[in-house]
């Protein structure tokens, strides 16, 4: 449901897979909607986040895990599909200290 007018967005058939739209907002699959500046803090997000776990400087589960633990998450809660605009915008320098940290301990 579209969380500025309460309705069902629609959905459009793409090459990548179901694309929902409503009130300005979007989501592929089944992705809770979104707005530009949110989908942007996301990608900025993913591009900093993931190189931590895609490189083997720690497992995905353990890279999310203190992402968590620094964000003040739950584990479950932590996924970048479900942040804020805000919350993904922490990402980033987060990622950074959890880089720092892992270097040092290795």
């Amino acid at each position: 449901m579209c969380p500025k007018c309460g309705l069902k967005p629609a959905t459009t058939m793409t090459r990548f897979g179901p694309r929902l739209d409503c009130c300005g907002l979007w989501a592929w699959g089944n992705h809770p909607l979104a707005d530009r500046e949110t989908h942007e803090a996301r990608k900025a997000a993913h591009a900093a986040f993931d190189p931590i776990w895609k490189s083997g400087m720690a497992s995905r589960g353990h890279a999310y895990k203190l992402l968590a633990q620094a964000m003040g998450l739950s584990r479950d809660d932590c996924h970048m599909k479900l942040m804020t605009a805000q919350q993904a915008q922490r990402v980033p320098a987060i990622a950074a200290q959890i880089r720092e940290t892992l270097q040092l301990t290795t």
